[in-house]
């Protein structure tokens, strides 16, 4: 097949740039700048301003979405051919746009961050293929495709998470990491089976168009979906499975910043809203969403009210607002979850920076320990301010525009336990971020010696988080724009919207709430703290309870992986005790015997015998090798 090099084909270039990129830095890392550091953002940036060049070919009217790219044939199974295809939709053309533009943004801030930290070439090439891998995912036509994107990526967690490997914490946090999504992986690998049993293809359009026909029975269609489900639980780190994403804080903080916001757990998310046009056609299946979505948020708001680690708040609130949007999903508020989540792309990637930019510099995540830190750090101050307020979704930043769309969404479905729930979460996200402000920023510093000599971070950090507070405080604005909005977040075909007038009060409801959390976390945790240290006497059962995230840990281990670990004990003992000493070993203390008793004559012409095998063998290798030579012509 001959390719034309016309701007649909450089659709192709967008996953491929990165991935070329993570196999030549281990390579020749050490003759480039920074051990292959610019040519993996070199790469990165090629893949922005190509997917940029998408976006004004859409919106000149030169490109028209949906456009499906002329698909490359890879391998045959029987009558069916596996092809390497690429789609350009709203949708992903949205996520490209984010995956390439925040990856740049954090390769760029990790230039500072990582600048005295060792295998540097390991770093940036695991950066860059984690990024390929998310793109895969974004673009690909079919189920498979983005199977092998949605894989690479659990490999690049584990390589990234367990970055400083000589530390136990790090190389538990990596395995974990591992072990749990893949668990979420198998029902995912199971849905693939299934999709391809049922539907006879893993193209989505295809895939669309057979349920459309209809003759698919309910149960069928809610099998596939719940089956993707179970990949996206993993993934996206909802309940049960969410135990690995706090942990995975133990690897460096730019690699959070981009799991947290532009790969990995917002794959589930995506995969979610691509196969929107499966989930709606079981009203079981989105039921089962919104509400495993809607309690992990409430869950993890409420963890993330305990915590003191500021990156491991960070984690919570991730685990929270991808509930949010998976609630949104479930009531059938496309628009508003999708929109959600390229808005929390933005604000999360940034407030881990500005975290990272703090412990930079106070070499603590322990937000106890900080204080006063918005005199001495005044950019990061002013950028973790506007995130704090787009994730509490404060008018006029961004989370406010998305966030109040899934509210709007919630209303009009028509399920008054998930408004409450969600009115719940948006003032605990408040609260819980405005008390990471009041403790490191505004309040008395709690060791001022070892603070006293704190600054502000480089130009190379400070640079990707001032870029990333311009779009917490506009990109909600930007997106609603009517020909935006039109553009990116319709729902799939014969899928509308819900529409209908929304009472004022819906509105004010959840507004309010958020500004009460925030006021409520300024008022306890700025200046003097006898307040909270009173209210965590009387609520030291509950808060101890949340802060160990409800036993959740100690009940796996308890229940799950000491069985495991007995289990495999066992099977290590009869392996050893029983086929290896008295089968193994015993049938070759017996045949010893036997040889020991031959005639050197006898073990001479034994071996003659033996070695004739192989060329009896070398006689039938070469046969086949002729025969399918033969049949080949």
């Amino acid at each position: 097949m001959i390719f034309t090099f016309s701007m649909i084909s450089h659709l192709f270039l967008i996953p491929i740039l990165p991935f070329a990129a993570a196999f030549l830095i281990p390579i020749f890392g050490r003759w480039l700048p920074q051990r292959g550091a610019w040519l993996s953002i070199a790469a990165v940036m090629a893949s922005f301003i190509i997917a940029l060049d998408l976006l004004l070919r859409v919106g000149d009217g030169s490109l028209l979405l949906p456009h499906a790219v002329t698909p490359v044939p890879w391998f045959s199974v029987g009558l069916y051919e596996f092809v390497w295809g690429f789609q350009l939709d709203g949708l992903s053309l949205l996520m490209g746009l984010i995956v390439t533009g925040v990856s740049l943004l954090i390769q760029i801030y990790s230039l500072g961050y990582m600048s005295d930290a060792p295998r540097l070439k390991q770093y940036f090439a695991s950066l860059s293929l984690f990024t390929s891998g998310m793109l895969l995912v974004v673009f690909s036509d079919n189920y498979f495709q983005l199977f092998i994107g949605w894989e690479l990526m659990g490999l690049c967690s584990y390589l990234l998470i367990g970055y400083d490997w000589d530390r136990e914490a790090a190389g538990k946090a990596a395995v974990k990491a591992f072990l749990t999504t893949r668990i979420g992986d198998l029902g995912f690998y199971a849905a693939l089976l299934t999709i391809f049993i049922i539907l006879g293809t893993f193209n989505f359009v295809q895939i669309e168009e057979r349920l459309l026909d209809g003759g698919l029975s309910s149960w069928a269609i809610t099998l596939m979906a719940l089956l993707i489900f179970g990949g996206v639980v993993g993934k996206s780190a909802q309940f049960p499975l969410h135990v690995w994403l706090p942990d995975a804080m133990e690897g460096p903080t730019p690699v959070s910043a981009l799991i947290h916001s532009a790969t990995m757990v917002a794959a589930g998310v995506y995969l979610t809203a691509r196969s929107y046009v499966l989930f709606s056609g079981s009203p079981m299946a989105m039921h089962i969403v919104s509400w495993v979505g809607g309690g992990t948020s409430l869950m993890a708001a409420l963890f993330g009210v305990a915590t003191r680690d500021i990156k491991r708040m960070l984690a919570f609130s991730t685990i929270s607002q991808l509930g949010l949007m998976l609630l949104g999903l479930g009531v059938s508020g496309y628009s508003g979850s999708v929109m959600h989540m390229a808005t929390h792309a933005a604000f999360k990637a940034l407030l881990f920076l500005a975290a990272g930019s703090v412990i930079h510099a106070v070499h603590t995540n322990d937000i106890w320990k900080m204080g006063s830190l918005s005199k001495q750090m005044a950019v990061t101050f002013t950028v973790f301010l506007f995130g704090a307020l787009a994730l509490a979704a404060i008018p006029p930043f961004a989370g406010f525009f998305s966030k109040d769309k899934i509210i709007e969404n919630i209303y009009l479905a028509h399920q008054p336990g998930l408004l409450a729930l969600a009115y719940s979460v948006s003032g605990l996200t408040a609260f819980y971020v405005f008390r990471v402000i009041g403790l490191v920023f505004l309040g008395q510093p709690k060791e001022r010696d070892r603070f006293a000599h704190a600054h502000e971070s480089p130009w190379v950090m400070t640079i990707p988080m001032i870029i990333l507070a311009f779009f917490a405080v506009s990109f909600g604005w930007i997106l609603s724009r009517p020909s935006i909005f039109e553009t990116f977040f319709s729902a799939p075909l014969h899928h509308a919207a819900l529409e209908a007038a929304i009472p004022a009060w819906v509105m004010i409801t959840a507004n309010s709430v958020a500004v009460g959390g925030m006021g409520l976390g300024l008022f306890l945790y700025t200046g003097d703290l006898t307040r909270v240290e009173s209210l965590a006497r009387v609520f030291h059962p509950i808060h101890h309870f949340l802060f160990r995230q409800a036993y959740l840990d100690e009940a796996y281990e308890l229940f799950l992986l000491r069985p495991v670990r007995g289990l495999a004990a066992g099977l290590d003992w009869f392996d050893r005790q029983i086929i290896d000493r008295i089968f193994v070993d015993g049938f070759k203390t017996i045949a010893d015997e036997l040889l020991s008793r031959r005639t050197p004559e006898e073990a001479t012409a034994s071996g003659e015998r033996s070695g004739r095998i192989q060329n009896y063998l070398m006689i039938v290798t070469f046969a086949a090798l002729v025969l399918l030579f033969w049949n080949s012509h």
